[in-house]
């Protein structure tokens, strides 16, 4: 079994080694290195301390990442290692941080206070592969499990717990018994755990290939109502009508599946019908859900804002949520409608989100129509973007500087400016200076 590693790392092993120290990659890129993927980082452990380290490479670049930690960022031609000494980690007094940090000299330590099996492998250019765990076994066997008692492992740090779950997902693994039973039973710890590390192992679950099994497991395993709450009401809510097979929370989760690999389009699809369980009125024969896009918008930006997505990301979800139940249809004038209101960028995520929610419909029959009507829409929009047809206020062909010359000020000239975008929406050849000055005018004159 054989690990072709960097010409950095491995410079950086033998200089360790000649200088009397032990030193291995480690971690998540043993594992990937031995399913066959391309890390994308390579990390190293050491016997050596920081301040042996430093004098070691004293000659070369190092960034002093995390000292305190044991670790140094070492730059080579290849690009940066980060390398950290063989350490112990003390009491864990909020489930998620060491109060404490003891530095050891033995990599089995070392490897012992990892979270899974598989990535608490180590492997060496001349020794190969130290495997205490079981890691190998365990990625053949496809499996998610915990060093030693699952049950400390999460106590010691409850992200470990959404960590575990996110690698099920992203490599398609199932979850050891015995660590699926520990993470039910402490899921609460993840009330201890900051906002921004939950929202970045959501990403990377909702990024996957496959996302719907994780986000169906976080249900499963009680994570929701220490990560997204309002998830919950959507579980089991049926939808009578409207040619939905699935209840909302599975209708949801698999539009997530179904649209690229955006993270602005996952989380839109994620919560795009968030808002159906709060807004549902029981018909005879089917179930209404008014105003839900609107009050869903308002739900999703409560939820973004209490997991910390900066806000452009924020702002963008939200929009395509308020306006995922707009309509689109093969006709210039609604796409420079849709264009005026959204912009390109937004109008373009705007068709994916309808597609992607039609997709999780029950239209068996109806799917090469419902595709074929989309991409003569992205057609249409492709043709209005490269003739240049206005759809904004900075691309008409009068400003604010003339209409202050004839007589408008204040918010009178935004007011007029966008009566007049609304017109040449619809009458794109109107966008001439000559016309609008008759144009407006006029309007001036009728007011």
């Amino acid at each position: 079994m054989n690990i072709e590693i960097p010409s950095g790392a491995t410079k950086i092993i033998a200089q360790l080694n000649q200088a009397g120290y032990e030193a291995y990659i480690v971690g998540g890129c043993v594992r990937d290195s031995l399913m066959g993927k391309t890390p994308s980082d390579w990390d190293i452990c050491t016997s050596a301390r920081v301040e042996e380290m430093l004098e070691i490479f004293k000659d070369q670049r190092v960034i002093p990442t995390g000292i305190q930690h044991g670790t140094l960022t070492i730059l080579q031609k290849d690009g940066a290692y980060e390398v950290t000494t063989f350490r112990i980690d003390g009491e864990y007094a909020d489930h998620r941080h060491p109060t404490a940090v003891a530095f050891t000299d033995k990599l089995a330590e070392d490897l012992s206070r990892r979270d899974f099996t598989i990535n608490a492998m180590a492997w060496h250019p001349e020794c190969g592969l130290i495997d205490l765990f079981g890691g190998v076994a365990d990625l053949r066997a496809r499996v998610v499990r915990a060093v030693g008692e699952p049950a400390q492992r999460f106590d010691e740090d409850g992200l470990r717990m959404l960590r575990m779950v996110r690698f099920a997902t992203v490599l398609d693994f199932d979850y050891d018994a015995q660590t699926r039973e520990a993470a039910v039973a402490q899921n609460h710890l993840l009330a201890f755990i900051s906002k921004e590390r939950i929202q970045e192992e959501l990403n990377k679950i909702l990024l996957a290939a496959h996302p719907a099994r994780g986000l169906r497991d976080l249900y499963d395993l009680g994570m929701y109502p220490y990560i997204i709450p309002e998830m919950c009401h959507t579980v089991g809510f049926a939808q009578r009508g409207g040619h939905h097979f699935l209840d909302v929370f599975e209708h949801s989760i698999l539009a997530v599946g179904v649209i690229d690999r955006e993270l602005i389009l996952r989380l839109t699809m994620l919560l795009h019908d968030i808002g159906k369980p709060f807004t549902w009125v029981e018909k005879a024969d089917y179930d209404a859900f008014d105003n839900h896009a609107e009050v869903g918008a308002k739900i999703a930006n409560h939820i973004l804002r209490a997991l910390k997505y900066d806000n452009a990301t924020r702002k963008a979800v939200v929009e395509l949520i308020a306006h995922h139940n707009d309509g689109i249809i093969p006709d210039e004038t609604n796409i420079r409608q849709n264009l005026a209101r959204l912009g390109e960028t937004q109008t373009r995520r705007l068709i994916k989100v309808k597609v992607a929610d039609l997709t999780a419909h029950y239209f068996r029959q109806e799917r090469a129509e419902i595709d074929a009507i989309f991409q003569k829409i992205e057609r249409m929009l492709d043709a209005i973007i490269a003739r240049g047809d206005c759809y904004q206020i900075s691309d008409l062909a009068i400003g604010g500087a003339e209409l202050k010359k004839m007589g408008l000020e204040g918010r009178a000239i935004g007011d007029m400016l966008h009566k007049a975008l609304d017109h040449v929406v619809i009458l794109p050849e109107d966008n001439n200076r000559d016309f609008l000055m008759r144009w407006i005018q006029d309007k001036m004159t009728h007011v």
